[in-house]
């Protein structure tokens, strides 16, 4: 056949990083005389997972723009079409280096042929433009749940500062009644303490009063009393038996 020749091709190193991502046909019995095949791991069945990333409480910042990367890494691989195409390819030069060289490409161009005979430039810009537009879908609906949640933040935030904007006018007027009590209070006060200093003054006179009166009564009874001593003693005198 004439795909064989260019399948004896995928060989070594290149063999073993195209089947991380897709599983290779088995060599004829004649070729497992001749070669031992490299192992091909199989690319594991995507789990479902929702299309939009649920909301995140923000680490540092470097930290969250590796998670949204992920996230969003991760969302493409669950996007990732049958066959080969763009994702592969992409993935494919990325495991080789993180910043892909011409022979890079090259090398992963030629590989990329033997897996998909249908490979070429066209057919990966066009694979490429499905995923651009997943991954400009996911973000749009992180962006679109990050404005909701600022959009119910400033909603709670508005409750709860009129609940505090009452609260506090309402305080406020305590605190003005209770000012105005005081001020009563403190005015009561220093009439009571301007009484309470004249209290001695106040009282001065009506003490002297009785005390005159005290004396006057002393000395009534007392000139009563000379009196009765005045007669018993004429008694004693004058009155013999």
């Amino acid at each position: 056949m004439a795909d064989e020749p260019q399948k004896n091709k995928v060989s070594g190193w290149l063999r073993n990083l195209a089947g991380v991502f897709v599983v290779l046909d088995e060599p004829k019995e004649e070729e497992k005389k001749t070669s031992s095949p490299a192992p091909s791991p199989t690319t594991p069945s995507p789990v479902s997972t929702p299309s939009v990333p649920p909301p995140l409480n923000t680490p540092s910042s470097t930290e969250f723009v590796d998670e949204l990367r992920n996230r969003f890494k991760k969302i493409l691989e669950d996007k990732n079409q049958p066959g080969f195409d763009f994702y592969e390819f992409s993935m494919m030069l990325l495991r080789t280096s993180s910043s892909p060289t011409l022979d890079h490409f090259k090398t992963a161009y030629e590989g990329a042929k033997l897996l998909n005979p249908n490979c070429n430039q066209q057919f990966l810009l066009d694979s490429a433009n499905f995923y651009k537009t997943e991954l400009q879908k996911a973000f749009e609906a992180t962006i679109s749940a990050g404005e909701q949640k600022k959009t119910a933040l400033n909603a709670e935030k508005d409750i709860e500062q009129k609940q505090l904007n009452n609260e506090v006018a309402n305080i406020e007027q305590q605190l003005a009644k209770l000012k105005q009590e005081i001020s009563n209070l403190e005015k009561i006060q220093a009439e009571k303490l301007a009484t309470l200093n004249g209290i001695d003054g106040k009282f001065t006179d009506k003490f002297v009063e009785i005390e005159q009166k005290i004396q006057a009564t002393i000395a009534a009874k007392e000139g009563v009393a000379s009196e009765i001593a005045l007669i018993e003693t004429g008694i004693k005198q004058y009155l013999a038996n």
